[in-house]
């Protein structure tokens, strides 16, 4: 009888490691519960002057420009040809971002104020909506799996720590990033998420 739970074990391990990123991203986004999300900045927008101000901003020219230096990585663009015959889109996202904010689209590839405390209290009810810890914790499941496609994501954004900071650095993404430091986003916080994330340790 004690060589039953060992089967059952690795029928398990079997299991979790054959399940695709489609499957794996369907168990995480519940943790974000993004309709509530969505709902949440949607009236931010609509009602609170200071988010709809950062709102605004996004939508100009000169953060098109770092838009651009982003989606023009052929990293990026790896990433997501990789996710998208695994039946996730992550091009999609990124463009129904774009679109939202009437930034450059990514083409398919052929073949501490007034201002901090209202987007304080905006993330502050995303985050009560969102169970992070629990879509963290999930995602570390995933990624200590062997056969984890999402670990296989992982790992390859990982490989472009590199990348990524290049274009963290770039003047025009400076500059943004500066002027959402001066609406009171919290940008370096969301730069060490990042990296702690994906192990990068020079943030």
């Amino acid at each position: 009888m004690k060589f039953l739970p060992i089967v059952f074990a690795a029928l398990c391990v079997g299991f979790a490691s054959a399940a695709t990123l489609r499957e794996e991203f369907d168990q995480l986004l519940p943790y974000l519960n993004m309709d509530q999300v969505r709902a949440i900045y949607n009236r931010y927008i609509e009602t609170d002057p200071q988010v709809a101000e950062i709102y605004s901003f996004l939508q100009t020219d000169e953060v098109d420009r770092a838009w651009i230096v982003l989606i023009s990585q052929p990293e990026l663009r790896t990433i997501t040809d990789w996710t998208e015959v695994r039946g996730v889109s992550i091009r999609d996202y990124l463009n129904s971002i774009a679109a939202m904010l009437g930034l450059t689209p990514i083409a398919a590839t052929r073949t501490a104020g007034k201002n901090a405390r209202s987007w304080s209290a905006m993330m502050d009810e995303i985050r009560a909506v969102s169970d992070i810890d629990g879509a963290y914790q999930l995602a570390q499941q995933f990624i200590a799996t062997p056969g984890s496609e999402f670990a296989e994501l992982h790992h390859m954004v990982v490989e472009l720590h590199d990348v990524f900071h290049e274009v963290a650095e770039h003047p025009d993404v400076l500059r943004v990033s500066n002027q959402l430091r001066a609406y009171g986003v919290d940008v370096d916080r969301i730069l060490e998420v990042i990296y702690m994330f994906f192990g990068w340790h020079d943030h």
